[in-house]
């Protein structure tokens, strides 16, 4: 294999090597991002039910 040839085949691993890290980035992104969501709802049904207590007396 030519030098030129195993420039290139190294550079598409490490392009295909970023990408993965990439979308496993993204994917870890996705999964807080889902958790604050829950975290606030649960919240947010909190704070109705103090409401709802509050308005009652």
């Amino acid at each position: 294999m030519s030098k030129l040839a195993q420039a290139v085949r190294e550079e598409q691993r490490v392009d295909s090597t970023q990408a993965e890290s990439e979308s496993e980035k993204l994917v870890l992104k996705e999964k807080v991002e889902a958790e604050i969501r829950m975290q606030l709802d649960d919240f947010a049904r909190e704070l109705s039910q103090a409401a709802k207590l509050r308005n009652k007396h």
